[in-house]
């Protein structure tokens, strides 16, 4: 990614300085999206406020809490968390409007990426990347689908 400053490693733990601007990534997609959404469909702040604040929590949950657990976990944990959180991203993709499948599927493909370089573990990341790249791909096409 020219200029971010933000350096994609496959296989590797994220630094503690990536998580911040990971989950801010997250957040922004999730944000903006629904932002223009509702502020398009005549609704004001006040309508837009409480999904800013859902965005917010879901985002300091997943990247401020699960995903530093989720590290710290043995054996399959991280997979496993990974391959959940893409999961529940493609489930919220019912509630696209909220913008938690690009948070919940980011969040999978963070953890995903870390656990490729595990054999027993690499079928279960790469399927949870997988996952996870398409929620956000089909949010971001329910996103243009519901501006047009």
């Amino acid at each position: 990614m020219a200029g971010s400053g933000l350096r994609v490693r496959l296989a590797e733990r994220p630094l503690e300085q990536e998580l911040p601007r990971i989950a801010a990534l997250a957040a922004f997609l999730a944000a903006v999206p629904a932002a223009l959404m509702t502020l398009s469909a005549s609704g004001g702040v006040r309508e837009y406020a409480p999904v800013l604040v859902l965005v917010l929590l879901v985002t300091l949950g997943v990247f401020g809490w699960g995903v530093p657990a989720a590290l710290d976990l043995d054996e399959s944990g991280p997979s496993a968390i990974a391959l959940a959180l893409s999961s529940l991203g493609l489930l919220t993709l019912l509630l696209f409007w909220t913008g938690l499948p690009a948070v919940l599927a980011g969040g999978g493909i963070v953890l995903g990426r870390t656990q490729l370089d595990v054999p027993q573990d690499r079928l279960r990341a790469l399927a949870a990347m997988g996952l996870g790249l398409g929620a956000i791909v089909l949010y971001l096409l329910f996103v243009l689908a519901a501006l047009l």
